[in-house]
This record gives C-alpha cells, sequence and structure tokens, in this order.
C-alpha cells in the first residue's frame, strides 16, 4: 500500500519532462538566503535582498559576481506622497530610476517594487509598469511581488497578471498556496524563513512542503552557501512533497520519539529525500516506512557522502544520524522504479499558455521595441478613396517622405498631389480638411491605470509566415460610455511577441466621425543591417536583433457630410525605409524650407505645420474650413428645351460655419441653385440634423412612350424646386438611418408639340416622408429606402381613362449593393447593382433615367425614359496615362417595367467614356459621353463638360 501512495504522489508531478531528450538541469524545489553583500557567498546561490530605493546608490551588489547577480531577486520599496496630485506621474519616475539603476547593475533573476503610499489601483500600474519595463530591457527575468497585506485587492487591479512569483514569509506560506491554487494557479511562491530547528535545512523543507517552490534562509551562517547549493543539486528533477510517508524517528536504544520528519520523492525514479527537524544534543534514528531502499547518503555543507550506519529491521530501513552540528538531510535509492510509458501520457496535461502571459510578453517586448526604436525616412503614400452613385468614386492620392523620430515629432511631407491618379502640376497641394476621429487616449495593449480591455486568446494561426496567436480584445462592460477605447483583433508572432497585424474599431465616437476602423501591418528589419527581414529570417534572428515598423495601414471611416453618410477609404503604404540615415536633419530641413505641406503628429491630433513670417516652420491650429470653387462648363442633352446648356456658377463649402460646427454648401450656376445646411452632431449625440434645397430654371420635358413609340402629343415640361429636412443617427459602427421630410412644388408646362386636347396636370406642392438606411464596411456598400409621397392638389389630367385619382399619394422605395476594386498604378473596378420599385406610380412619380434623374443609364436623354420598377447594373473601369489623363469607361445596363410604356423587363443599356485632367491653373477638367446602345438605343448623345477651379 505504501508503495502504491508513492506512486500516486510521484503521478501527480508534471510527468512529460520523464521522456525528454535530456535530463533537467535545474532544481523543482530550491533553497537559497537571504543576502550578505559584505560577506558575499562563494558559492553561487539564489539570493533575495530588500532594499529601499534611496539606499539603492550606495547598495553594494556589484561585490557579487555576474553568475551571482544572475541568481539575485532583488525588491526595492519606495514611497509616494500621499497628497501627490500626480501619482501616477510619481510611479514612472520612481520606475524610471529603478529601471535605469537595473540596467547598469543586472540583469537579476528577479525584480519587484513595494510602493508605499499608494491606493490599489495606482499599486497595481506600478507593478505592471516596472514588470514589461523590466522584462522588455532585459533587466531581470522574473518579477516578484514583494510580502504585501492586501494582495486580493491588487489581484483586482489585474496587476498580478505581471507577476511571477510571490515573495512571503515563512509564516504564510499554507495561506498563500491555497490562495495561489484559487486566484492565481500558474504562480510561483517564494517565502524567506526564519530557521528555527537545530537542522535548519528541515525549516527550509517545511516552506517547500506547505507549498513554496523556493525558500530563502534568513540569516544565513557563512558556510552555509556550499549547503544550500549541495541541496538544490540533490533536488535536481521533478520532486514533490510526500504528505502520506510515515517516516518516523528512534532515539539510540530504539524508542520512538516525537520528531517531525519531511519526505519528498523524485517522479521519475522514485529517489526520496527525507529532512528530519533534529537534535543537537542527541544522535536518532531516523526510520522508513519500507526496506526497499538502497544507496543512502548525507548532503550538507561537505558535500553528498554515503551513510554506513544503516540497516533493516521489521520491514522498516534504519539510517543513524549524529546529533546536528550543520544543517543536513538525507537522500535514497528506491528498489524498484515506476512502470510509467511514453504511450500512457495524455498530451493534453500540458497546460497551454494563457492570453495574460501572451499580452504581458507582448508588453515587455514592445517596451523594449521603444527603447531601440530608430529614427528614420520612409515613402509615404496615401490613397484617400471616396464612393459616389453608378459605380463612380473619387481618389485623392498624397505622397511624399516621412519622417519619424522615436519619442519626439513625426512630419508627413505632402510632395506629390494626384486626383483620380493624375498628378496635380500646378501651384501648391490645397489644404484639404484634416477630420480626425477623437484621440484615443487609452490604446489597448498599453498598460493601463486600470483595465479598459478585456482580451481573448481566438486561437494560434498563421499570418504572413508567422505563427501568432490571434488575440481579441473590447473594453469590459462597464468602461465609461464616453470614453473613446477599441474593439478588435491583434496578432502576436509567437516566437518573438511582435504585433503582425493589429485590426481596430474605434467606438464611443462623436462629431461627424459616424466611424472608423483601422488595420496595421508591421514589417521588420535588421537593427544591424537595417536590412527588410522574411518570416523566415526573424525564425532565424535574435528577437532583441529585430525592429519592427508600420508598413501599411488601411483604414474605413464613415463621415457625416451634409446629412449623408460618406464612406471614406485610406491606405497608408510606406516604402524606400532608411533607418538612422546620416543626413536626417539635413533632408528634414530641406523639407522644412520648401513650399510643400506638411502635417506633423501631436498630442492633439494632425496638425498643419506652415512658415510664418520668419520663414520657421510653426505647428498651425485648425485649418481653413471653407473652400470656394468656380464651375463652368457645357452640358448637351436634348431631353432639355435648351439641348446645349452653358454652366457656370460657383460652389462654396463651410465645414464649420461660424465656428458652430454647422456644415453648409452652397452651388450657384445661373439656371441651377442648390443648397444643404447640416448640424452632423446636435448636442454631442452623433445625431445630425439638416436641409437641402433644389431649384432649376430650365424645365425638362417629360416624354411618353408607348409600345416603343415617342408620342409626342402627350409631351409636359417640368419645373421642380425641393426643400427636404433629414434626421440622421449611425447604428452598429458602420451604418446610418435617415428619417426625412421633403416638400416638392412641381410647375407644369405644355410642351411645344402637346396635343391641344391634353390636359397637363396642374401644379402641386409633394409632401414626402421617407426613411433611408446605408451601412458600408471595406468597400462594400448596402442602402435601402422607402418614401410615402402625398400630392395636395392632383386633377384629372392627360388622357382621362388612364388617370386615376388613388395616385394622388404613392411610394417608392429600393435597394443598393455596391463595391470598389482598386487595382495597382491607379486602375480601378466599380460594381454596382440597383432595385427600384413603387406603388401607385405614374408617368410622373415613376423613376427617371437620365443625366438629371433619380438613377442613370448612359446616353438617355432627360424625361425620356421611366419606370415602375427596374433593376440596374453599372460597371466601370479607371486606368490612368502617365500621370497626365484619366480615362474611364461605364456600362450600363436596365431592366425596366413601365406598364403604360409597354415595357416588362425591357432592356436598356447605356456605354459611357470618361476623361479628366489637370489643366492650366490647377483647374481641374473632365469630359463625360454618353450613348445608349442595344434595341433599344436614342438617337444622340448626352455629353458634358466641366471645369473645376478651386481658391
Amino acid at each position: 500500500m505504501k508503495k502504491i501512495a508513492i506512486v500516486a504522489v510521484c503521478l501527480q508531478i508534471c510527468v512529460l519532462s520523464l521522456f525528454a531528450a535530456d535530463a533537467p538541469k535545474e532544481c523543482s524545489l530550491c533553497v537559497g538566503a537571504t543576502a550578505n553583500l559584505a560577506a558575499p557567498p562563494a558559492t553561487v546561490i539564489p539570493l533575495v535582498l530588500q532594499v529601499h530605493e534611496s539606499d539603492l546608490a550606495t547598495t553594494a551588489v556589484d561585490t557579487l559576481s555576474p553568475e551571482q547577480r544572475s541568481k539575485l531577486t532583488l525588491t526595492i520599496s519606495y514611497s509616494v506622497d500621499k497628497d501627490s496630485k500626480d501619482p501616477m506621474s510619481d510611479v514612472e519616475t520612481h520606475t524610471k530610476n529603478i529601471i535605469e539603476w537595473a540596467r547598469l547593475h543586472g540583469p537579476f533573476e528577479g525584480i519587484g517594487v513595494a510602493p508605499e503610499g499608494l491606493d490599489n489601483t495606482v499599486a497595481g500600474y506600478a507593478f505592471k509598469r516596472l514588470a514589461v519595463t523590466a522584462q522588455g530591457l532585459n533587466v531581470a527575468s522574473r518579477i516578484v511581488l514583494p510580502p504585501m497585506n492586501d494582495r486580493s485587492s491588487l489581484h483586482e487591479t489585474g496587476a498580478l497578471t505581471y507577476v511571477d512569483a510571490i515573495l512571503v514569509a515563512d509564516a504564510d506560506v499554507k495561506k498563500t498556496a491555497s490562495w495561489i491554487a484559487e486566484k492565481e494557479p500558474s504562480k510561483k511562491l517564494y517565502a524567506i524563513v526564519d530557521p528555527q530547528s537545530p537542522n535548519s535545512f528541515f525549516d527550509l523543507a517545511q516552506a517547500l512542503a506547505n507549498g513554496a517552490t523556493r525558500a530563502y534562509l534568513a540569516r544565513p551562517a557563512a558556510d552555509d552557501a556550499p549547503a544550500l547549493a549541495n541541496i538544490n543539486h540533490a533536488f535536481i528533477g521533478d520532486w514533490a512533497f510526500d504528505a502520506t510517508s510515515s517516516s518516523q524517528v528512534l532515539d539510540a536504544k530504539g524508542n520512538r520519539i516525537e520528531m517531525p520528519v519531511l519526505t519528498f520523492v523524485r517522479g521519475e525514479d522514485l529517489r526520496t529525500i527525507i529532512v528530519p527537524k533534529g537534535d543537537a544534543s542527541a544522535a536518532f534514528i531516523a526510520s522508513l516506512p519500507s526496506d526497499r531502499y538502497t544507496r543512502p547518503r548525507r548532503v550538507d555543507a561537505a558535500g553528498d557522502r554515503e551513510i554506513t550506519d544503516v540497516g533493516a529491521k521489521g520491514g522498516h530501513f534504519l539510517i543513524g544520524v549524529q546529533p546536528v552540528k550543520r544543517p543536513f538531510l538525507l537522500t535514497l535509492d528506491h528498489t524498484e522504479k515506476p512502470q510509467i510509458t511514453k504511450e500512457a501520457i495524455s498530451v493534453a496535461t500540458q497546460r497551454g499558455i494563457s492570453v495574460e502571459e501572451i499580452i504581458r510578453n507582448h508588453q515587455a517586448y514592445k517596451t523594449y521595441q521603444e527603447s531601440i526604436q530608430p529614427r528614420y525616412i520612409a515613402r509615404d503614400a496615401t490613397k484617400l478613396r471616396f464612393t459616389l452613385e453608378g459605380g463612380e468614386a473619387i481618389e485623392a492620392t498624397i505622397a511624399g517622405d516621412y519622417f519619424s523620430e522615436p519619442h519626439g515629432q513625426s512630419d508627413w511631407v505632402w510632395q506629390d498631389f494626384y486626383i483620380n491618379g493624375v498628378k496635380w502640376k500646378y501651384g501648391r497641394i490645397p489644404e484639404l480638411p484634416l477630420i480626425q476621429p477623437e484621440k484615443v487616449a487609452q490604446l489597448p495593449l498599453d498598460i493601463h491605470l486600470t483595465n479598459e480591455y478585456r482580451y481573448q486568446l481566438a486561437r494560434e494561426t498563421d499570418l504572413n509566415g508567422f505563427r501568432t496567436y490571434e488575440v481579441r480584445f473590447e473594453p469590459p462592460p462597464n468602461a465609461p460610455a464616453g470614453l473613446p477605447l477599441y474593439r478588435g483583433t491583434v496578432w502576436i508572432d509567437s516566437r518573438t511577441w511582435a504585433r503582425i497585424r493589429i485590426s481596430m474599431i474605434q467606438l464611443n465616437l462623436t462629431g461627424e466621425v459616424l466611424s472608423n476602423e483601422e488595420r496595421v501591418d508591421f514589417q521588420p528589419f535588421a537593427r544591424a543591417t537595417h536590412a527588410s527581414l522574411s518570416a523566415a529570417d526573424v525564425a532565424k534572428a535574435d528577437p532583441r536583433e529585430i525592429i519592427w515598423l508600420p508598413i501599411d495601414v488601411s483604414a474605413q471611416q464613415v463621415i457625416s457630410a451634409a446629412g449623408r453618410a460618406n464612406v471614406v477609404l485610406r491606405q497608408t503604404t510606406f516604402s524606400d525605409f532608411r533607418l538612422e540615415p546620416n543626413d536626417f536633419e539635413q533632408r528634414h530641413q530641406i523639407a522644412a524650407a520648401s513650399d510643400a505641406r506638411i502635417v506633423r503628429e501631436t498630442q492633439e491630433g494632425m496638425r498643419y505645420v506652415e512658415k510664418n513670417a520668419a520663414g520657421e516652420r510653426v505647428v498651425k491650429e485648425g485649418f481653413n474650413t471653407a473652400r470656394t470653387f468656380m464651375l463652368g462648363g457645357i452640358h448637351h442633352d436634348s431631353g432639355l428645351d435648351y439641348p446645349v446648356l452653358p454652366l457656370g456658377g460657383i460652389d462654396y463649402f463651410n465645414f464649420d460655419w461660424h465656428k458652430r460646427g454647422i456644415q453648409t454648401n452652397v452651388l450657384f450656376a445661373g439656371v441651377l441653385l442648390t443648397g444643404n445646411v447640416t448640424n452632423p452632431n446636435i448636442n454631442n449625440t452623433r445625431t445630425n440634423f439638416g436641409a437641402d434645397f433644389f431649384a432649376i430654371a430650365v424645365p425638362t420635358t417629360n416624354s411618353m412612350y408607348r409600345s416603343g413609340l415617342e408620342q409626342q402629343g402627350e409631351a409636359v415640361k417640368s419645373l421642380p424646386t425641393n426643400l427636404s429636412f433629414r434626421l440622421g443617427h449611425p447604428f452598429l459602427n458602420f451604418g446610418k438611418v435617415d428619417v426625412s421630410l421633403g416638400v416638392r412644388h412641381v410647375n407644369y408646362q405644355r410642351a411645344d408639340t402637346t396635343a391641344p386636347s391634353f390636359e397637363v396636370p396642374s401644379d402641386t406642392f409633394e409632401i414626402s416622408p421617407g426613411i433611408d438606411a446605408q451601412y458600408s464596411r471595406w468597400g462594400y456598400t448596402v442602402s435601402g429606402f422607402f418614401d410615402y409621397n402625398a400630392r395636395t392638389n392632383w386633377k384629372p389630367w392627360g388622357i382621362l381613362s388612364e388617370y386615376n385619382p388613388n395616385q394622388k399619394t404613392f411610394t417608392d422605395f429600393g435597394g443598393e449593393l455596391s463595391k470598389s476594386f482598386y487595382l495597382p498604378k491607379f486602375q480601378r473596378i466599380g460594381v454596382e447593382l440597383n432595385y427600384l420599385d413603387g406603388q401607385r406610380l405614374d408617368r410622373f412619380g415613376k423613376y427617371e433615367l437620365g443625366f438629371f434623374g433619380s438613377q442613370r443609364i448612359h446616353g438617355i436623354r432627360s424625361g425620356s425614359v421611366r419606370a415602375e420598377k427596374a433593376i440596374l447594373g453599372h460597371v466601370s473601369y479607371g486606368l490612368v496615362f502617365s500621370d497626365q489623363f484619366r480615362l474611364e469607361a461605364f456600362y450600363d445596363h436596365g431592366l425596366l417595367t413601365d406598364r403604360l410604356a409597354g415595357y416588362h423587363r425591357e432592356p436598356f443599356q447605356g456605354v459611357g467614356i470618361a476623361g479628366q485632367t489637370v489643366g492650366p491653373y490647377g483647374t481641374l477638367l473632365r469630359l463625360d459621353i454618353g450613348k445608349t446602345v442595344g434595341r433599344n438605343a436614342q438617337s444622340g448623345f448626352v455629353a458634358n463638360v466641366v471645369f473645376l477651379k478651386l481658391f
């Protein structure tokens, strides 16, 4: 039964190591001593030293050899004034001082701090900061929590995640071991032992038996160091305390006496260590409960020696022990070996890494990366992509040098500017609005005063050739509702602990930025040669000889402008890295002296850096929110009263009118007037409210087709004027819902060909409440709308047999799905699919498909084609010739249903071509020509030539 009990104890040990290629070389249960720097030990053993920060300058740790310092654990106390106005800053100062001292005198095995005068929250922050800085800068391999009273409160701050071992007094070992088993089972327990027994090794062994993995002997004698080193050698392997052992002690006459004996067993071979409390005045006999032992040996300061005073009686193995003069323990080999095979071991017993360990290791490596961060120059290309209706888009590209200084400023130099791939060559790059989400002060993966983020290990996966931990993060449920934070995923390399990629969604946004999603990819470089590294190179390199820099930043923002949700895709790519260039200052000075626009990263966000009167670059607060454009051109459309319509006017846009956060836009082009005014963030609720106005002085001819033939006698001219109000609010981070109320007045007139017998509709107002929603994510946009329309006046008109009084009210609804695909060299493919439908639609409530209609098929004359129901597809492709001219091709295909016109999913097709270039004085020129094709092709074409000049 005893043998069975011993085997059971052994099976509780991590037996996977039994089958390792090499036997364990370190003790699993270890001993050491408190350090006496005045008399350093001649033998390398684990030491512990408790010191106050104010005494560090006079602490003679250099009297210890480097090997001994690598086995030294330091706990450093310091005090913070309880009335301090900025205890966080005080913690940072103390941490910096301690780490700088440790870098000069270490590395050490362990380090810990004991801050005084701090509440638990700030104390927890102090432990986190010390842990990641010490580990990252390689001043200590373990973080130790010194003895303290309120360990549970500190545990609630998350600080113990950053601790490897907890140091306690010997009286607290058993209680602390139980607490660790419940709260932090991965932590080691260290004990400082005040010896009370004749055999001081017994007191150390008692701490180990109670749950400690290391026991330090307080006030060691001069010859204790060799004995402690010999004990550690004896404890090499997987040892465990045997609580079932019934070893006894007999006096010299064989009578049983009361003396505690502690027994430890090694799992791989059942080797046994016994540690009696000892008697300084009399010899005694250790009696083991089995006679199946051999090779008894004594371990003390003199070494490991064979014992000859042994025997066996009554199934017991007996060892004679002389009065205790110096500490010792006894070792014995078991005559039988455990029958444990490799196949019997389940790999499931191996403990996986926790997400807390992953985050802590990453934070430590990140701290190290910050300490070696180089200054560098890289070529930056930032593309801003705005999606429009009909499969079209605008792409603005800004390129130039990016200057980055560690712990200093970072400047973006705008040297080249492209609009849809066409290079801007005339004058200075325009000052673009710097629309930014709120600055997030508490970033994920950083250390914070409180736990603003929760982490979850999703899986292990391969990414870009790296084996990574995929970790998801999000704020806790009780995070402050108004605090800007992130939710997302980070991929951390399992070998170096570096970020390979991080993807984040910003939460709790306010202002005109409705959503913000970012993804950053990182590239490794050799610290010595500055060469770019592959994943295979990183696998063979020392992680401390690698520098990681961002190489690609992709983002999507949804911005509330003019009462609409405008999707902006941003992609920043860095290339041509020059790390620690000798001409860094010279290149930066040349850029600053040029006329290039420079944008700087500041604590408040991105800011322009402009020249002052003395020619020096200074940070400019804010930017010019108002812009004025001159617009001109010619529009050709035979569906208008004047087929060739000259265009000319001015557009005024202000993103912050009168500094009240109001957005305004007014376009006046002679016969055309449009305007919008919007508050994008009412009372900081992210709810927008605005109004739109549209008026045109040139009526449009509304033609009627029956069975594909135009009925000129039924032509009607219409002249609309619109006023609408919109109220919108974002949802699900990437969506927006708007409710609207439109008031539209339509003036109907007879055309030149209208038959005398044809009754023209009476003028009327249309009241149109509606709702629409949009959701956009990484280039995909899904939207839908529903409008209810009620006319105030709708008398019989046209052919009376076709008049329906129920059409005084009608509804229209539909949806859209679109996606843009961006290819190298400014190429783009746009795809859009629309569905349009309604109820009780007459010819004036139907969907028009012209240039100024609700949807466009290239080449269709204004007012000539309408539909009660339509399915429309748009495809476009654009490319650039030598940075000078952009060419885009369009194809539109519609399946139209219109009962009066005789259409049932009738195909209408159109093709178009558009060209764009930058003309003299920074004028943007654009030509758009469309022509219908297929069996419903119309004669002629629709063309539009415009120029736009920014002032």
